[in-house]
């Protein structure tokens, strides 16, 4: 099976599934309505640690290590006036290892710490709520992260990447109860990818900030049902977007058929910042006590192209960053799994 197809699988098995909850939900259970003018808060923060440390003369094998994890995910809705509604979410995460190694002498020594997760993700929705099948909605939403560590040197960027999104169609809300929750919206989405970056070699650090924009159509269903006999939420977000209009698309095209072949490019590369990029999440939430909990998080990508990511020419045409070129495309789907079992708070 092609990856197309099997990406096109995915989708329709996501769709059938929440078309068969919602279904079965309807007839058993009835919708929720939101008080106008109340605060809905839902906050969850786990904190997960691991640690292991050794004496210079263990002569056992093993090393040292230390690994922390962090989340946070947040709801805040309001209905503000029966015919407006208000919807946030946040989601933060950030963590990292520290790893114990031997130098050329065999001393221990705490090697520099590894980042294994980080997410910045604030998302707001102004849903219009006229009672019809769909709704009117604008919104707005920020991805970023907190560290960036691509720097070649090890030089760290502080909220780089970040994309930011401006969106407005129409939504429906297929379903509401106090376990069950089914969003989907589908509109125009203009999107704004901001990179900051070190362009030469140490001494020099000096930063440049580049930027590129881009607008098409987005479709975006946020799904959320408790499972295991209520023990366990499920979250998920799907998240398609066709780019129409790339604001540097003139200059891929002029990338060389020369540096095309010399540096390894696609004939086609071009064409990879319009293809659609689809955004895949899932958690699974459970709390063990009121004070532990196990919070497991599935990310699904598939971007062709970082249209972050800009060619670069000389005075002469030629390409001059053929490595951040080549690392911008993604053909294959890229796949993240995390997993945060500890301390744990949860307001609802």
């Amino acid at each position: 099976m092609s990856k197309r197809n099997y990406i096109g699988v995915v989708l329709a098995m996501v769709a059938l599934g929440c078309a068969a909850g919602v279904t079965h939900a309807q007839d058993e259970e009835k919708q929720k309505e939101l008080i106008v003018g109340k605060w809905y808060l839902a906050l969850d923060i786990g904190l997960a640690m691991s640690q292991a440390a050794y004496t210079a003369n263990w002569n056992g094998g093993e090393q040292g290590q230390i690994a922390w994890t962090s989340i946070l995910n947040s709801k805040l809705e309001n209905q503000l006036h029966k015919k407006v509604n208000w919807r946030n979410t946040l989601k933060l995460a950030f963590g990292q290892t520290h790893n114990q190694k031997h130098d050329d002498a065999g001393i221990r020594f705490w090697d520099r710490a590894e980042k294994t997760t980080d997410l910045i993700d604030l998302e707001s929705i102004f849903r219009f709520t006229l009672g019809r099948w769909v709704d009117p909605y604008v919104a707005g939403r920020a991805i970023s992260q907190f560290l960036d560590i691509t720097d070649p040197f090890g030089r760290d960027l502080f909220i780089s990447p970040m994309t930011l999104f401006i969106s407005a169609g129409f939504a429906r809300e297929f379903y509401r109860t106090e376990d069950e929750f089914l969003l989907s919206r589908l509109g125009g989405a203009f999107r704004e990818n901001i990179r900051q970056f070190y362009p030469n070699a140490p001494p020099d650090d000096t930063k440049r900030t580049e930027k590129s924009n881009d607008a098409g159509i987005e479709w975006v269903s946020d799904y959320a049902i408790k499972v295991l006999e209520d023990k366990v939420l499920w979250t998920s977000k799907l998240t398609v977007y066709k780019p129409v209009e790339y604001s540097f698309r003139g200059d891929m095209d002029n990338i060389s058929d020369a540096d095309r072949q010399q540096y390894g490019l696609d004939g086609d590369i071009s064409s990879y910042p319009n293809a659609v990029d689809i955004n895949w999440e899932n958690i699974f939430s459970a709390e063990v006590t009121s004070w532990l909990n196990f919070n497991l998080y599935f990310m699904y990508i598939y971007d062709k192209y970082d249209n972050s990511v800009l060619p670069e020419f000389d005075a002469n045409g030629n390409l001059t960053n053929p490595v951040a070129v080549n690392a911008a495309v993604r053909k294959a789907g890229q796949f993240k799994q995390t997993l945060a079992v500890g301390l744990a708070f949860k307001l609802l």
